[in-house]
């Protein structure tokens, strides 16, 4: 079987960009994000980006996370009808990554996305998989799954990245337990040094 695969290595390729075709690059908001599709509109006068972002927040009674790096301001009126098109346009003029847990928005500036590779071995990567595809929501967020390897690598915000690495762990199953390793035990006798 490893033979065969160096006979054919455009086979592990294929195998990862199937495997990547799994896990959705562009997500869908509305599923996971139910703020995504309300209705936002919101005019922007010369403001900071954080200020927008975080006043965006407020009207949405979301908690936003923005990075220290976030800086610069937004000019001109935002032409969205819905709040995850609003959130689109801030970022994608001002150079922002975002990622949403859940629970609260973080939002990061492009300089700070970064990559990491996660070692999959003792994880139970189906459920991995499903869990990516349904925390998916953000942009720019990937996550590829690479089974020659037994290894995911992942690309996004810092939120994004430590929310992965909390899931690996999480599925991370312990490894089977050692076997005690045998005790002997001898019996005997204290010699007595001579002259005692």
């Amino acid at each position: 079987m490893m033979a065969d695969r160096w006979k054919h290595p455009w086979l592990g390729h294929l195998v990862m960009l199937v495997l990547g075709c799994c896990l959705p690059d562009s997500p869908t908001l509305a599923a996971e994000a139910p703020w995504a599709d309300r209705e936002y509109r919101y005019i922007v006068i010369e403001q900071s980006v954080r200020d927008v972002l975080q006043e965006f927040g407020r009207n949405l009674s979301l908690p936003v996370e923005v990075s220290d790096a976030v800086d610069g301001e937004v000019r001109g009126d935002i032409r969205a009808s819905t709040a995850g098109e609003f959130l689109e346009q801030v970022c994608e003029s001002n150079g922002l990554g975002w990622f949403y847990d859940g629970y609260v928005l973080h939002v990061a500036a492009r300089q700070e996305l970064s990559r990491r590779r996660f070692e999959l071995t003792d994880v139970d990567v189906p459920r991995l998989r499903a869990e990516i595809t349904q925390a998916q929501v953000g942009k720019p967020l990937s996550a590829m799954i690479n089974a020659e390897h037994d290894s995911l690598e992942v690309m996004g915000p810092p939120a994004w990245i430590a929310d992965i690495a909390q899931r690996v762990e999480a599925l991370r199953q312990p490894s089977a337990p050692s076997i005690p390793a045998e005790v002997k035990v001898f019996r005997g006798s204290v010699a007595q040094p001579p002259g005692s």
